[in-house]
Formats: C-alpha cells, structure tokens, sequence
C-alpha cells in the first residue's frame, strides 16, 4: 500500500500492515491506534492533516510487515528446508540470534510523545 488513509478513511491494524507471522502484529496494532490518535489531536480536527502525519510517521515501523514474509520460513514448503527450521529453533545460538534480530526490528525509542493540550 503507498498510504493508510484515503478521504475520511484510516486503516489500523493488520486492515493497514498486515504483518507477517513473526508475532509483530499486535504492537504495530498499538503503536497504529497511538499514532492516529496522536496526529488527530494535534492537528485540531484537520483529518486530512492527521492523516498525512499518520501515513508519514508509520511508513517505518510498518517496513517488516510491508516487506518481509515469515511464513515460507515457519511454513516451509521442502522437508530440507522444514529440517533447517526445526535446526534453527533447536540450535542455541541460532535462536538467541533469530531473537536478537527480532527484538532489534521492533524496538523503536522514537516514538512521538503527543501532548494533549
């Protein structure tokens, strides 16, 4: 999707960034709903301002989900593949990094802190 809004409509959700099944759906869900909110308020009941600050301020935590796809590799389609993922999950270090690199995707200190003045 190029935009999260169109007119008087805002997507929200896995309706706006349907996510792929690395378990990031419901904080982008959350993070969504903030921001929408947020914009709302600060633009004092310009929806078409809001909705520009919404689409701008979501374009990156929504990347992943907009451009990754974890279920060829939870769901893989050969039994080699289905082996290295079952030796993924099995394999100590592998794991801990597979968590690294999720945590480091979905941990965004820049979240926007609105005012509700």
């Amino acid at each position: 999707m190029s935009a999260f809004t169109r007119g008087r409509a805002a997507l929200v959700g896995d309706a706006g960034y349907a996510n792929t099944l690395g378990g990031f759906g419901t904080g982008l869900a959350l993070l969504g709903a903030y921001v929408l909110a947020g914009e709302l308020v600060a633009a004092r009941g310009d929806h078409e301002a809001a909705f520009a600050g919404y689409d701008r301020r979501m374009r990156k935590p929504t990347k992943i989900a907009r451009t990754g796809n974890a279920g060829s590799f939870l769901a893989p389609p050969s039994v080699r593949r289905i082996r290295m993922r079952d030796w993924t999950f099995s394999n100590r270090l592998m794991y801990r990094t597979m968590l690294w690199m999720t945590d480091a995707f979905a941990t965004d200190d820049s979240l926007p802190d609105y005012r509700l003045v």
